[in-house]
């Protein structure tokens, strides 16, 4: 199966500071991919890179099957449905107005899901853009995003600004999308339960660099494993091995590798008492990011 999105090898330098570095994957069709680091790491300048509004310095994109350069990307980018964590468009402008470019650029004249949308997420039509309150400004942002029911979402950091009920109506719509026309999904966040509840593959950045892609079942299942133990037990620290917490009873730590791998570790340290769960997304976050921030 031909990916949607292929990225080979990105790499953005700003002068000598590295944005991102030998960043690769690709993104299949109907596929939702969780793309996951702290602020710093990279995310949104892979998400600008890939969409042609930052220049790299080496490796490139390929879209629906074709490469993406100056020439060909206003038609590829058609197929594409990006909403930017920012939330910016032209300040004095009408809501009505603004919508109805953005539908007109993407090559759609019916507006009938163009009004479902701004029904289901109540959108102020009649006010300037410059009026809005942050919240109202996402709402925009998102209609505009999704009225063309693009073939791609790109998505940073998209619920931002929400409050719950909204935040439900958006992922539910994207959950319609996703089955009802194979849209094809990369979701940046910050939010990790919207990751693990709504993503079936995720990718973390850190400083720059990819540094685990899994699906998310295979990812909190059998890549990584809770285990807590009785706290006497000498332990130390590497690769395979974070401590997360350690009281006067109990040692908790996350094992990175394979499950016959551990069950010989806890044999070699005779212990008796054990406790193996799945960790959850937050306690995978810190253990990938305890360490290290991102990068400028």
């Amino acid at each position: 199966m031909q990916p949607i999105l292929k990225v080979t090898n990105i790499s953005k330098y700003y002068g000598r500071f590295l944005g991102i570095k030998d960043v690769s994957f690709e993104l299949c069709p109907g596929e939702i991919l969780g793309f996951i680091g702290p602020n710093g790491a990279g995310k949104s300048t892979t998400i600008r890179t890939l969409l042609g509004l930052l220049n790299y310095q080496l490796g490139h994109v390929e879209l629906f099957g074709q490469t993406l350069t100056l020439n060909n990307a206003s038609h590829l980018l058609k197929d594409i449905g990006y909403l930017s964590s920012e939330a910016k468009m032209y300040e004095f402008m009408k809501v009505k107005d603004l919508l109805k470019v953005s539908l007109h650029l993407s090559g759609i004249k019916d507006d009938t899901y163009q009004k479902h949308l701004t029904t289901l997420f109540d959108v102020p039509l009649n006010k300037r853009f410059s009026e809005l309150s942050f919240g109202n400004r996402k709402k925009v942002s998102i209609v505009s995003a999704l009225q063309h029911k693009p073939k791609l979402l790109i998505l940073d950091e998209p619920t931002n600004g929400l409050d719950p009920l909204m935040q439900l109506h958006f992922f539910a719509e994207i959950k319609k999308l996703n089955k009802d026309h194979k849209t094809t999904v990369l979701l940046s966040s910050h939010h990790l339960k919207e990751v693990e509840n709504y993503c079936d593959r995720m990718m973390f950045i850190k400083n720059g660099a990819l540094i685990d892609q899994n699906k998310i079942d295979q990812f909190i299942g059998q890549t990584y494993t809770k285990v807590s133990i009785p706290s006497h037990i000498a332990l130390k620290e590497d690769d395979t091995i974070s401590i997360q917490s350690k009281t006067d009873n109990k040692l908790s730590f996350i094992y990175k590798g394979n499950v016959k791998d551990l069950l010989n570790l806890l044999l070699s340290l005779n212990v008796d008492d054990v406790e193996i769960t799945k960790p959850d997304l937050e306690e995978l976050f810190v253990t990938l990011y305890d360490n290290d921030g991102g990068t400028p």
